[in-house]
């Protein structure tokens, strides 16, 4: 179990990602709870919207970037003083089968949707340990981080390991009694820009051109993203390592975990 925030009023808060979509919603929840938020995001026009719609301070900054990311933090500290929850959740999709992804793919992706969580982690974490009384930090994976399917091979590979690097930053400052806890969000489907990713790729294609998996309507069955923003709120209050939004999903998971285990029970150790 991870340390939480039981009350958010008087914390200051930074949101990677969060012009829009579930960055947005986090942010709004947490200023609703008393929390100070810094936006941070890559796109400007975007930036300066949420901005005025939500009333904080932004940072322009490229997540992929560690000099970007570790402006950010050093801006929040200047203008507030400390850091006491970060959320590092500025992502991107690219669905495509694995014939198709070029390695160019696999680096957008993984600098973005990985690099970026390291970034934030290395440059938010010991602000909050150093700054905050009580902190916590969120790093939004997917439910593709706990399971794959056919044209996630990009996108899984980066969403599990934000799980894993989660999960191992978590179990090391449990060891040492740290005051700030991680969490990872496990979303499925959100109403949000993800699947326009291309839009903010170097080299992106001219807008009203697609590429192959690119499609911007969310299904029936994605959240609005108000209530994802929700659950990530009430889990930094409870201290939650996990924070899952669709339980459709969980059928899936143990499906996969069963496979694991089923792996174990047919092996023949004495043939080792």
């Amino acid at each position: 179990m991870s340390t939480g925030i039981p009350c958010l009023d008087g914390t200051i808060s930074i949101v990677t990602g969060g012009a829009s979509g579930i960055g947005f919603a986090i942010a709004e929840e947490l200023i609703t709870e008393g929390s100070t938020v810094v936006v941070a995001d890559v796109e400007a026009a975007a930036l300066a919207r949420a901005g005025t719609a939500l009333g904080v301070d932004t940072v322009l900054a490229d997540v992929s970037s560690a000099d970007d990311v570790q402006r950010v933090a050093d801006e929040v500290v200047r203008r507030h003083g400390r850091i006491d929850i970060a959320v590092n959740n500025a992502g991107i999709a690219r669905v495509a089968s694995f014939d198709e992804l070029t390695l160019d793919d696999f680096r957008w992706v993984l600098d973005v949707n990985l690099w970026g969580v390291i970034h934030g982690m290395k440059s938010f974490l010991p602000v909050i340990e150093q700054t905050s009384q009580r902190g916590y930090i969120v790093n939004t994976a997917s439910i593709a981080g706990l399971r794959t399917a056919a044209g996630l091979g990009a996108y899984a590979v980066s969403k599990f390991g934000v799980v894993a690097l989660t999960e191992t930053v978590g179990l090391e400052l449990d060891a040492r009694g740290s005051h700030v806890g991680v969490g990872v969000l496990l979303p499925a489907m959100v109403r949000s820009n993800i699947a326009a990713s291309e839009r903010n790729r170097p080299g992106a294609v001219p807008r009203g051109s697609t590429r192959s998996g690119a499609s911007t309507r969310a299904p029936a069955a994605a959240l609005d993203a108000d209530v994802v923003g929700r659950l990530v709120v009430g889990a930094i209050k409870r201290g939650e390592r996990y924070i899952v939004s669709h339980p459709e999903t969980l059928e899936s998971v143990r499906a996969r975990h069963r496979g694991i285990e089923d792996a174990y029970a047919a092996t023949s150790y004495n043939e080792i």
